[in-house]
């Protein structure tokens, strides 16, 4: 079979800090490379190389035996390949229409027609958003991008992508916001353009995504290759079969049953919540948090998890519900209300509503509590970097420093920022929507114990549509559909069945909701 890509002794630094070693691999035509690797691997500079926003320090890209260079992403695109971000807002522009996002391409193309037509636009993103199978009305056509979730800017960076018809298609944590419906749809389209002749670079955290996509997987760890894992078995449910147990030793230089857990039962109730109605039509339902527990919410996209967090939180209303916090009504107007009674939250998506571009990584750990580091008007940065440091090293987070810029860290290591900002308060309740999107498994085991270890005293409700994070994380497992509560489960009794057939029901997005509309008002009418 053709090599299409091989990647020979690339290495990359960043003033001192060496990112890649002389990383090498090569993929076949037609088939989908497995890449995975710990938060601070080098994954994500790996990728900016071989999508042309990085320049490599040393040796060489081949495409199809011929050595190339990317000196920036259009370069990469005219070679034909075509990537796509982690982060979906990398690929879109918010203030933009859908439309004039998915027609993008065609509208800086100095080939096509000059001047701007809206009926034009619209028609060309239509064939674009036909690439996946997504429907869209006028309406959500001449939507601003801003208006949408993350799962449909994931949809849109990739129907845009894909109607680039790419040789090489690189996808990093393409699945991290789609639901179940809209990955098993990704997915077969993959498949099938991998059969037409596509080759792809698939970057997951989820295991059962490279069973079901990957021959070949390739571990980087500290910046180099650790070895390759080839699956030459296949099951009747399509999957393939990897020696996880020998790849995740490769991973984190340590084997899986050295992070094993304990299940902890939890103590008195720190959170009640009754009557709750998230939506309403939806049944009311009753909940306790208790102390040193973590309870996952475990529920599709559209489920209504995200909207119950921000209830306790005091950012939304609902159709209805009580709150009762140590034994006192607790009814927070806003979120700071919360955040003085201890009840903190961890937003869905960090870069919208958790990051502050620019800031290094202390002030963005500090910033709910200033106070506790100020003297009058006066910061003291140097408190605020000892507690940053601290911290830092508790959650395992690679960077130089505390004084790092937010940019300069990976995406998962972005996230554990985050995290650990509220773990340097005295949190009563600590929520967390998706903690763990874009966070290895790794991560996700130091996430969780240095959560548990912390929040001794504190109830944590962790919100998540993924089943294998819950089951890494969980004591106790609630499932969650249409607003209300569907099973309730120690995590000892909450087998992979029961929790699938829990959450069966179809999710509802945005694009969903619309879809039901786009026979009576098509766009291309």
């Amino acid at each position: 079979m053709d090599t299409v890509l091989q990647v020979r002794s690339i290495s990359k630094s960043f003033g001192p800090n060496r990112v890649l070693r002389g990383v090498s691999f090569r993929v076949e035509k037609g088939t989908i490379y497995g890449l995975m690797g710990a938060n601070g691997a080098g994954k994500s500079t790996l990728i900016k190389i071989l999508s042309g926003a990085h320049v490599p320090d040393g040796g060489e890209i081949l495409l199809g035996g011929r050595a190339v260079t990317f000196p920036d992403p259009i370069a990469a695109q005219r070679l034909g390949v075509a990537t796509v971000y982690q982060n979906p807002d990398d690929g879109v522009i918010l203030d933009m229409t859908v439309a004039e996002n998915l027609a993008l391409d065609r509208l800086t193309d100095s080939s096509s027609p000059p001047g701007f037509s809206r009926r034009r636009t619209e028609r060309h993103a239509l064939e674009v958003a036909q690439t996946l199978g997504m429907h869209l009305t006028r309406q959500v056509l001449r939507s601003p991008v801003r208006q949408l979730g993350v799962s449909e800017r994931q949809l849109l960076v990739l129907a845009r992508a894909l109607s680039r018809k790419p040789e090489i298609l690189i996808l990093d944590e393409p699945t991290s916001a789609l639901s179940a419906e809209e990955t098993v749809r990704l997915f077969d389209l993959v498949r099938s353009l991998v059969d037409d002749g596509m080759t792809a670079l698939f970057v997951t955290h989820k295991l059962a995504e490279f069973d079901r996509l990957c021959r070949r997987v390739g571990v980087l760890r500290d910046g180099a290759m650790q070895g390759e894992f080839v699956s030459d078995e296949r099951h009747g449910d399509d999957r393939h079969g990897f020696d996880w147990p020998a790849a995740l030793t490769a991973l984190f230089d340590r084997t899986p049953a050295e992070m094993q857990r304990t299940e902890l039962p939890g103590g008195p109730t720190v959170l009640e919540l009754s009557d709750v109605q998230v939506f309403a039509d939806s049944a009311p339902f009753g909940l306790e948090l208790r102390e040193g527990q973590v309870t996952v919410l475990l529920g599709l996209l559209g489920s209504g998890k995200t909207e119950l967090l921000e209830w306790v939180f005091g950012a939304r209303s609902i159709a209805g519900g009580r709150r009762v916090l140590d034994g006192r009504a607790f009814d927070p107007r806003h979120p700071g209300d919360a955040v003085k009674r201890g009840v903190y939250l961890l937003p869905e998506s960090r870069h919208e509503q958790a990051i502050i571009p620019g800031w290094p990584v202390f002030a963005q750990m500090t910033l709910p509590f200033v106070r506790r580091f100020s003297v009058g008007t006066l910061m003291r940065r140097s408190a605020e970097r000892r507690a940053a440091g601290s911290m830092m090293t508790d959650i395992g987070i690679v960077a130089r420093g505390p004084s790092s810029p937010i940019q300069t860290l990976s995406g998962g290591n972005q996230q554990k920022v985050v995290i650990g900002r509220w773990l340097l308060g005295a949190a009563r309740v600590l929520l967390l929507d998706e903690p763990f999107r874009g966070v290895d498994i790794n991560a996700r085991h130091d996430i969780g114990a240095t959560v548990r270890e912390l929040t001794t005293s504190a109830a944590v409700l962790v919100a998540t549509s993924d089943l294998d994070e819950a089951l890494e994380v969980a004591d106790r497992i609630v499932m969650f559909n249409h607003g209300r509560i569907v099973a309730d489960l120690p995590r000892s009794a909450a087998s992979r069945g029961r929790i699938i057939d829990a959450m069966s029901a179809r999710p509802s997005t945005l694009l969903d909701r619309e879809r039901a509309a786009a026979a009576a008002d098509p766009a291309n009418a």
